[in-house]
């Protein structure tokens, strides 16, 4: 080989592994530096193999690779093996979120992946008389991993492939003159299906994730509505700091009420989890990243903006339903992290004739008083729709209310019927911290039909920029009601302000309905039974959440690989059809290697055409005068000959081989 052919070579090859590698690290959240280097890595192989033999520097290289991966993870897994190590980032990165974060442990498996495939890769083309497959071979199986890592989404539109396709036709047509072992053709229609399959499979509802069954573990938390008052007392406290677009901040979402106080989830898993919600995000939503610093904020809860989608943190667990995240260690001043997630921003249009869905569990209220019932009926006995029932149920919560973080604490039903109907005086009549709004909010429109949470969060006082400092004082509390089609949105009968719609809205609604100055009036409870369930909401606003199902397309990828292969094969035997007796002979030479009874090289081919009778001396008598005393040729004579020792050497072989005779890959690995 000369030097100029080598550095173009390894030039093509740097290529095909940089663009295969880039798409690879689109898996994770800014590592394509990570995988960039682990590809340039791989070539210390050249230099490796100039001391030892290929093989063994390719053992050797990969033993670091892998002993330095086990110290880079091992932090994740303690006390553990370190092959049990190394296998266990495989289904932690299955399970983490989608990017992943870039984190040791989470690295080590694409970093192998990437690694090994350049070493492989840089090995092959060192041999002069090697063709340029394995370059493909490993680009295809960077795409493919990263197609399952991202459910198809790293390459939409099929971008990357066709890249791929032309750097391999490139380095065929002009590095290696002599072709490669599968015709361009062939690979090419390989790429193309895989490519269509990473593009179709996600529409179908298939995820690579769910082959893995995700850790759960279960997190005794308490519930931190009570601590609302005593934040109110910190007032100038810092709990931590924030980047970011000026966003509420959540810390824990509540939908489960006992009637006695409300419950938070206590099964968490990795923020990957494939199932989703059990009410679906909206239409309409915005993305919002914030960087986080813990300086003064204890407990589990761990903060969060929207939906989270992806933390920093491989260490946090999320409840796919509510959102809500945890770190069981608990936090420790100075954590920081970043966090992405999605905000739900359905226009007031949008929820003006929005329904509700029915039978959730957002709707439970176990052993509701009369009094509460009754209360949410009159004041929502003139809405139309459920958007206007939430707002009067809104304002009606707000009314000769006032808030008090020196008011009694809880949000059970005797709680809130003294924040409702207290006699002036009495303690916690008419006043109360964002608990008892939050919670009175939430009970009435469960009450009438609206599925409801209460979430605990801040809501940093806006600055002009740069970092702010989230306080006690900025803790707060609010309800949000959920939407078909447009999901979950914020209410605030404290101040009924807030990121939910408009004032403008509201103020619509309630002029229409006149409930600012209507006022409801509890019912004695001794004229009336003293429990009853809520009442349905009216079928007619009511819409169920659609659920769709797609035919699992990835169980056909093993029918198009088989097919691939079987083209690849048939390309193989017209070409060598087309080469006389030449050809002829090699086609006998590959049914050999099918059977099983591939002849030693020293043999000549006289003496292997005789063991199949006169076909094969007559067939090797024809190649013998093709290589050394050229003669007319006789392509279909020679053919005939070949097919009918190629079906004596196939009656020999075991049922197996004959099973996969046609799909073996092997006769394309060999020289001619």
């Amino acid at each position: 080989m000369e030097r100029g052919g080598g550095a173009m070579r390894y030039a093509w090859v740097a290529a095909v592994l940089l663009v295969a590698s880039v798409q690879l690290a689109q898996a994770w959240d800014g590592a394509v530096v990570y995988f960039g280097l682990a590809a340039a890595l791989g070539f210390l192989a050249l230099p490796l193999r100039r001391l030892v033999p290929a093989g063994l520097a390719g053992i050797g290289l990969m033993a670091v690779a892998m002993a330095g991966g086990y110290f880079a993870a091992r932090g994740a897994v303690p006390g553990r093996e370190p092959t049990h190590v190394l296998l266990d980032t495989v289904p932690r990165l299955l399970t983490a979120a989608r990017p992943a974060p870039a984190t040791p442990e989470l690295l080590v498996p694409g970093l192998l992946l990437v690694f090994g495939v350049a070493v492989a890769t840089v090995l092959s083309v060192a041999k002069q008389r090697t063709a340029l497959f394995v370059p493909a071979l490993g680009a295809a199986v960077l795409y493919v991993s990263a197609a399952l890592l991202t459910a198809g989404r790293a390459d939409r539109y099929g971008i990357t492939a066709l890249v791929l396709v032309v750097l391999l036709a490139l380095g065929w047509l002009i590095i290696d003159r002599r072709g490669p072992v599968v015709p361009p053709a062939v690979l090419a229609t390989v790429l193309a299906a895989l490519t269509l399959l990473t593009i179709v499979l996600p529409a179908n509802g298939f995820e690579p994730r769910k082959l893995v069954t995700p850790p759960v573990t279960n997190v005794a938390i308490s519930n931190p509505l009570p601590r609302l008052a005593a934040w109110a007392a910190q007032g100038e406290a810092e709990l931590f700091r924030m980047r970011g677009p000026e966003v509420p901040v959540r810390l824990v979402t509540l939908s489960r009420f006992s009637g006695a106080s409300w419950e938070a989830a206590s099964t968490y898993g990795p923020l990957g989890v494939v199932d989703p919600p059990d009410l679906p995000t909206g239409g309409k939503f915005q993305d919002a990243s914030v960087d986080l610093t813990i300086t003064g904020l204890d407990g589990e809860w761990l903060p969060g903006v929207g939906t989270p989608q992806s933390v920093s943190l491989s260490n946090a667990m999320v409840d796919p339903d509510t959102g809500s995240l945890v770190m069981a260690d608990g936090l420790r001043t100075g954590l920081s992290y970043t966090v992405r997630g999605v905000l739900e921003t359905p226009a007031d249009t949008d929820l003006a004739e929005a329904a509700v869905p029915t039978d959730t569990r957002y709707t439970a209220l176990p052993r509701l008083p009369f009094t509460l019932a009754e209360y949410a009926r009159q004041a929502t006995q003139n809405a139309r729709t459920p958007y206007e029932k939430a707002v009067a149920l809104e304002q009606v919560v707000r009314l000769n209310r006032r808030p008090d973080a020196e008011a009694p604490v809880g949000s059970s039903y005797a709680r809130l019927e003294t924040f409702l109907f207290g006699n002036p005086g009495e303690s916690g009549a008419g006043a109360g911290t964002a608990e008892q709004f939050a919670s009175a909010y939430a009970v009435l429109a469960r009450a009438v039909g609206l599925p409801t949470r209460v979430v605990v969060g801040f809501q940093p006082v806006p600055d002009q920029g740069g970092e702010r400092i989230v306080r006690a004082a900025d803790a707060t509390a609010w309800p949000e009601v959920y939407f078909t089609n447009w999901g979950w949105v914020a209410f605030d009968p404290v101040s009924g302000n807030g990121s939910g719609p408009s004032a403008a809205s509201k103020r619509e609604v309630l002029n229409r309905l006149a409930s600012s100055t209507a006022k409801p009036t509890p019912t004695t409870p001794a004229s009336v039974p003293p429990l009853v369930q809520p009442a349905a909401v009216n079928q007619e606003n009511v819409a169920a959440p659609e659920l769709r199902q797609g035919f699992p397309l990835w169980t056909l990828t093993p029918v198009l690989l088989l097919l691939a292969l079987y083209l690849a094969r048939t390309t193989r035997r017209v070409r060598l059809r087309a080469a006389g007796p030449v050809g002829a002979w090699n086609e006998v030479l590959d049914s050999l290697l099918l059977a099983g009874s591939r002849p030693h090289p020293s043999r000549t081919a006289p003496d292997v055409g005789r063991d199949w009778g006169a076909p094969g001396t007559e067939l090797a008598t024809m190649v013998d005068e093709a290589a050394f005393a050229p003669a007319p040729t006789r392509a279909e004579h020679s053919w005939q000959l070949a097919r009918q020792v190629k079906k004596s050497v196939r009656r020999k072989a075991s049922w197996w081989r004959k099973l996969l005779w046609a799909v073996d890959p092997r006769p394309l690995f060999r020289r001619r």
